[in-house]
């Protein structure tokens, strides 16, 4: 959905209004100075003079050759015009001037106009008319002169939004990188393009980047042998114990053996390089269904059908990593997913001890939901993080209705 705040907030747009609106205030004074110091001037001569002619004429208007006198003027004089079909002079420059010159000529002297001729009549004696052709004061330069200063504002506009627009390109792509690194997508390095300033923020951001994943990439590594070479004597531990006697001891060991081997699968999960999975097309009616049919604690309280392009697998982590921990921990897990303004919102909720640590610190890795909680590797909540911003989803966490913990997924599905 568009949204005018974000847009009228960006960069781009910000850096045209700085072009722009100077040269439309240039504008703007460039058409105040033609009106005052030339329009106006022009039409305050053109209707003097014509109050001139009409009082050379009315002092001459008892003598015969006062029709050739009207004709040299380029000015009709008639007693026989329908006065009902003029109206008002609509240039207000020109009507202003024109009733000043007029107040100058004895009578009571108005001025209207049709479609062809300016009309001047004496209110008090309006036995005939005076004709002047629109022509005489009307020019079409003016109407040219605002065409010619818009057309130059829009152009000059569109010139500076186009290349201020190539300017920020390498930004925009910046930040789409960016974006796509703090979710732990695997990124490029971006080619430094554009001005001497945002070429020199990529190859610093390029640098930054490339050392952060070397730092990851050797913490993962080294991680990643602990983890495996801890599995070889486990393993061994695993089959020397079958020689043991003692059914107590031998099933003692073989639990810390597989809570063992689960921390080590869950770092190993931690420290996995997820690969940008396929998006499936999922029935997230079906899906809910499927994730939680192995859970006799569920109680399902809605579940909306709606077909929805998702990464199937990576989801379905997410989701039953959140129920393993409620399973652990709660007498019933309630579960909502249903669909809302282009989200797909799932939300598991358990009526267990809950937690009294916040958003950041649930999903801090090593940190365990709740002081009393010895259980687990503190990573299960750090994973499911990784995967829901992998799939530009949000993930928070709230005090449940029935007493436990509340997770709540949310998922664009506008795409």
């Amino acid at each position: 959905m568009f949204k005018w705040g974000r847009f009228s907030g960006s960069l781009l747009v910000r850096s045209v209004y700085l072009i722009t609106i100077p040269i439309v205030l240039v504008q703007i004074v460039g058409i105040i100075i033609f009106f005052e110091l030339h329009w106006d001037l022009v039409l305050k001569r053109s209707a003097q003079s014509i109050s001139n002619e009409i009082r050379i004429l009315e002092m001459n208007k008892s003598s015969d050759l006062i029709d050739k006198y009207a004709n040299i003027l380029e000015i009709i004089k008639t007693d026989k015009f329908e006065i009902e079909k003029s109206e008002n002079i609509t240039n207000w420059i020109f009507k202003k001037r024109i009733e000043q010159s007029l107040s100058q000529i004895p009578g009571d002297y108005q001025a209207l106009q049709n479609e062809y001729f300016f009309i001047f009549f004496d209110a008090t004696n309006t036995e005939y008319y005076y004709l002047v052709p629109k022509k005489r004061v009307e020019t079409k330069t003016v109407a040219g002169f605002f065409l010619w200063t818009i057309a130059v504002s829009i152009i000059l506009s569109l010139i500076s939004y186009f290349f201020i627009k190539k300017q920020i390109q390498p930004l925009k792509r910046l930040g789409i990188i960016t974006r796509s690194f703090g979710r732990g997508i695997e990124t490029p390095n971006l080619k430094p393009t554009g001005s001497s300033e945002v070429r020199g923020l990529i190859s610093d951001f390029n640098n930054m980047h490339n050392n952060i994943n070397s730092t990851i990439e050797n913490q993962r590594n080294m991680l990643a042998g602990i983890s495996h070479d801890l599995k070889t004597p486990l393993t061994r531990i695993n089959l020397m114990i079958e020689e043991l006697n003692n059914l107590s001891i031998k099933k003692s060991i073989s639990k810390n053996i597989s809570e063992m081997n689960l921390m080590l699968n869950h770092y190993l999960d931690f420290i996995k390089n997820e690969k940008n999975e396929n998006l499936d097309e999922v029935d997230t009616q079906y899906l809910v269904l499927d994730l939680t049919n192995n859970y006799s604690k569920i109680n399902i309280i809605k579940n909306d059908f709606k077909e929805v392009l998702v990464r199937k697998n990576q989801i379905s982590r997410a989701i039953s990593n959140i129920l393993d921990n409620a399973d652990k921990f709660a007498e019933n897990i309630y579960v909502s997913s249903f669909i809302h303004a282009n989200k797909w919102i799932i939300a598991i909720e358990d009526d267990g001890p809950g937690t009294t640590l916040s958003q950041e610190q649930l999903v801090k890795p090593f940190t365990k939901g709740s002081e009393q909680l010895n259980q687990g590797t503190g990573l299960g909540l750090s994973i499911v993080q990784k995967l829901i911003k992998l799939n530009n989803g949000e993930l928070k966490f709230d005090k449940s209705e029935y007493g436990g913990l509340k997770v709540v997924i949310t998922l664009d599905i506008s795409n």
